[in-house]
């Protein structure tokens, strides 16, 4: 009995404890598929997606209000209906009569639940919940107007644009901005590139937009204000983006831009490194990062990544002439982490040579002998 009490009492919990999750049902997902495989409803299911097909949004809330009040409805069929009316609205231009309908589900609650993995206790989950893709439906449609309304304003070539995204605060109204951005013709995007970057340099909130000018108009001034000024977020996929967007000179004095900046840093140099397979310069600037303790470590492990004999000789000789165990360090990490037999030679060379402390000299047999 007291068993069953803690079960009973486990399961109110994980519904929310409130007074409709007590009232709510767990089903089995197989008992689901039979509840939503029978005729009536799959009949009723058609009906929406014609209406939803024939762009009737109207009609379509019409008949979600029906389902949402058919108390004939098992409630399995009921969820599933309105789930699928309202993801079939999200794709249609909202009427003023849709929108009323589709607020009203907003604070519909879940009645139906599943356990997701009954192994692990008697947790449950929504099996179908209509009020958050009904909230999922309103913010598709802001974000469908939002997306329309700065397609209209870029192609008028209106240059305050990114002064009206700097000071947006819905996020899906920020999401259809930089999708219009995303699919303007490059000469609108164009003419907007001098209002972002001033809006980017004055720390406005622009970096979303700004990445996207940067990466269609391969940029590397705006990739330079980008790994500047944006917020870590948009940085870090400023210096993912740059050595696709820019040639590789371009890239990489974006990247050693970035490197100065602490919170970025070691995805810049990480960064190069994936540069410095092909490329000369990006390898010297590996090399001259493993003096700046910031970044020694970032820059050891990208060298070591290269796995190329070249570069574990050129380690193995700065290491013959490094004086302090400081210098050595990160030379003898980027060789560890070269899985390469070039970089192994190098590490047994310096273990004979009896140079450096005997702690590092200790520590580099012990990688060898694993």
């Amino acid at each position: 009995m007291a068993g069953g009490i803690v079960r009973i009492c486990a399961l109110a919990l994980a519904l929310g404890a409130s007074t409709q999750a007590i009232a709510a049902r767990v089903v089995d997902p197989a008992s689901a598929r039979r509840a939503i495989s029978a005729p009536a409803v799959a009949a009723r299911d058609a009906g929406l997606a014609l209406l939803a097909a024939e762009g009737r949004s109207t009609e379509l809330a019409a008949r979600l209000d029906l389902v949402a009040r058919d108390v004939a409805l098992s409630d399995v069929a009921q969820e599933w209906l309105l789930d699928r009316g309202l993801h079939a609205l999200a794709r249609l231009p909202p009427s003023p009569a849709a929108r009323a309908t589709v607020i009203r589900l907003t604070s519909r609650a879940p009645t139906v639940y599943t356990r997701v993995d009954p192994d692990h206790g008697e947790r449950a989950t929504p099996l179908y919940d209509a009020g958050a893709t009904a909230r999922f439906v309103l913010r598709n449609w802001e974000r469908v107007a939002a997306r329309a309304a700065a397609a209209a304003e870029l192609a008028a070539r209106d240059a305050r644009i990114a002064a009206r995204f700097a000071v947006q605060t819905s996020d899906a109204a920020r999401a259809g901005t930089a999708d219009a951005f995303r699919d303007a013709p490059l000469g609108e995007i164009a003419a907007q590139r001098l209002a972002v970057a001033d809006a980017l340099a004055e720390g406005r909130r622009v970096d979303a937009v700004a990445l996207i000018v940067a990466e269609r108009l391969a940029d590397p001034a705006l990739f330079g204000l980008l790994v500047d000024y944006a917020d870590e977020r948009e940085a870090l996929a400023a210096i993912a983006s740059a050595p696709r967007a820019l040639d590789a000179a371009s890239a990489l004095e974006a990247l050693a831009r970035a490197s100065r900046r602490a919170d970025v840093a070691s995805a810049a140099v990480l960064a190069a490194g994936r540069l410095a397979a092909h490329d000369a310069a990006a390898r010297r600037f590996l090399f001259e990062a493993l003096a700046d303790p910031g970044i020694a470590s970032s820059a050891a492990a990208a060298l070591g990544a290269l796995g190329d004999p070249g570069v574990s000789a050129e380690i193995g000789r700065r290491l013959a002439s490094a004086r302090t165990d400081g210098d050595r360090q990160h030379l003898l990490l980027a060789l560890r982490l070269d899985p390469s037999p070039a970089a192994r030679a190098e590490l047994e060379r310096f273990a004979r040579a009896g140079t450096g402390s005997p702690q590092l000299r200790a520590r580099t047999r012990r990688w060898l002998e694993r």
